[in-house]
């Protein structure tokens, strides 16, 4: 399995710099994100042209576009419009899925069947565009949890639909669950795959030092060995937020400790 570094650890650096900073530091898939206030590499009124441009430029630093990373409110009609078009995007950019969270409310069954019938509609630009979506169990969200992302596959296509799995979000859920042991259940859904640590079990996230990886308390070996294992998953990315503040010296040593941990786990 190969390491993959979301742009969102360069959200305050341009798409050049983030680039070279990732595959200098040995990196071979990226998360291109689009997320407001947090990482801006993917305008929207970008040609075609200039999106081949940005396509160019991830592989000649040695990236594959691993997905597009769009987290927004899916069930508010004008951001679900943008969102379309970053798919649309994708098929330009080569990229093989969009992630996102599901939106919603946690244990709420009226918000858990909008979700369903909203995604089950954008799966069907996903069939036009063929780019997946891959959607994050997330802290807060109606798909949160096993229970509630297990139930969400059984009710939506999964040939163009699957989930974003990210351990510490399974870890700070109501009732904590192991990560590892959630990675093998949702095995068969995985579209992409996400890594970072965390400390607290509490729903808010950590600062950046306890997400890098060996800085909090979950059992990463674990967790990569159960990413190994999902069948058709390539890559695993790195994925930490907060750090659209620091110097470019303090990204670079995020990223490079980040790697050192991990590499030895998905050998």
């Amino acid at each position: 399995m190969k390491l993959g570094c979301s742009t969102l650890l360069y959200g305050g650096f341009d798409l050049p710099t983030t680039l070279k900073g990732i595959s200098d530091a040995g990196y071979a898939a990226i998360e291109l994100c689009q997320i407001g206030g947090m990482a801006e590499h993917l305008p929207d009124s970008l040609s075609e042209d200039e999106y081949r441009d940005i396509a160019k430029m991830a592989a000649d630093n040695g990236l594959v576009i691993e997905s597009i990373g769009s987290s927004t409110s899916l069930l508010d009609e004008d951001a679900r419009k943008i969102f379309i078009k970053r798919m649309e995007a994708g098929t330009i950019l080569g990229a093989p899925a969009i992630t996102s969270g599901s939106g919603g409310a946690s244990d709420d069954d009226e918000s858990f069947a909008e979700v369903v019938k909203v995604l089950t509609e954008l799966g069907k630009v996903s069939a036009d565009t063929g780019v997946k979506l891959s959607i994050k169990p997330h802290v807060g969200c109606s798909v949160y949890n096993t229970e509630s992302s297990l139930r969400f596959m059984n009710e939506v296509d999964p040939e163009w639909i699957g989930l974003n799995v990210d351990g510490s979000h399974l870890w700070r859920t109501p009732v904590p669950e192991v990560p590892e042991d959630s990675v093998a259940s949702l095995a068969p859904y995985i579209v992409t795959g996400r890594i970072r640590d965390t400390l607290s079990h509490e729903k808010p996230i950590g600062p950046v030092p306890t997400q890098v990886p060996g800085g909090g308390a979950m059992n990463l070996p674990a967790v990569c060995d159960a990413f190994k294992k999902v069948d058709g998953l390539e890559y695993i990315t790195l994925e930490i937020v907060g750090m659209k503040e620091m110097s470019a010296d303090e990204v670079k040593d995020v990223v490079d400790t980040a790697k050192s941990v991990l590499d030895p786990y998905l050998a």
